[in-house]
């Protein structure tokens, strides 16, 4: 019971969600926590609001949390689904953990500042999980540090591109040289990887860049010629050229 109270408070449990069991796995350095729910509740439909009774349940899902006693931390449930005469069938959100998430939420913030203080395998190392893993927590960072930020198109573009594994994997970045971030992400090196970003942006947006600074890539290259106004052509002698 001791253990049930600690891991409630630690994970932040909260009604109508209950620590159940606690499992604790000294041969493997693990810890299980699962959590259920008590019955008779009625769920809001994440689409609209609309609250209701369970329609079932999806099949049990782990989630990393953060480690404790230097343990890994895994969070077991059932999510709830409801039925909602307007959007279906649809899985209720969660309060530790974003939609198709496979860490909690705690889990990932402290996932964001071990890799802005450290490089992606160093981070690796620190939190045990793979490069996969990593870029997905960064790509959904990006992506929710876009939806917060007004709408705009970086006038000095900068793209990259990151190899990883010993160059088994790639990368595609999108960065705004003046201000310092990081403002796309995308898998792989190719044309529209860097496309699919710019046909995002509407002509006239696209007509305010000045220069885009990248290697001489010739998938990035075909994609500003394609979709930036006279891309390639335009070379002030005060900013970098378009390619």
């Amino acid at each position: 019971m001791q253990d049930v109270e600690l891991y409630r408070q630690l994970l932040g449990i909260e009604e109508p969600w209950q620590v159940e069991s606690v499992d604790l796995s000294v041969p493997d350095q693990k810890v299980e926590v699962s959590v259920g729910h008590a019955k008779g509740i009625r769920w809001a439909c994440p689409e609209c609001g609309e609250e209701l009774a369970v329609y079932d349940h999806s099949e049990e899902r782990a989630w990393r949390h953060l480690d404790s006693c230097q343990f890994a931390t895994w969070l077991r449930a059932r999510a709830p689904r409801v039925n909602c005469p307007v959007h279906g069938v649809r899985q209720v959100a969660l309060p530790w953990a974003e939609p198709h998430s496979r860490f909690t939420t705690m889990f990932e913030r402290l996932a964001i500042d071990v890799l802005a203080e450290a490089d992606v395998s160093g981070a690796c190392a620190i939190l045990r999980i793979s490069w996969d893993e990593a870029w997905h927590i960064l790509d959904k960072a990006v992506a929710r540090g876009r939806a917060r930020k007004t709408r705009r198109l970086p006038v000095l573009m900068g793209v990259d591109e990151k190899s990883f594994k010993k160059a088994a994997k790639y990368f595609t970045l999108v960065y705004d040289i003046e201000h310092s971030t990081v403002e796309w992400i995308a898998e792989d090196r190719k044309s529209s990887s860097l496309s699919d970003y710019l046909l995002a942006h509407d002509q006239e947006e696209l007509a305010q860049i000045r220069a885009v600074a990248m290697d001489m890539w010739e998938p990035y290259i075909a994609a500003v010629k394609n979709h930036v106004p006279d891309g390639c052509k335009h070379r002030p002698k005060t900013a970098a050229p378009l390619a």
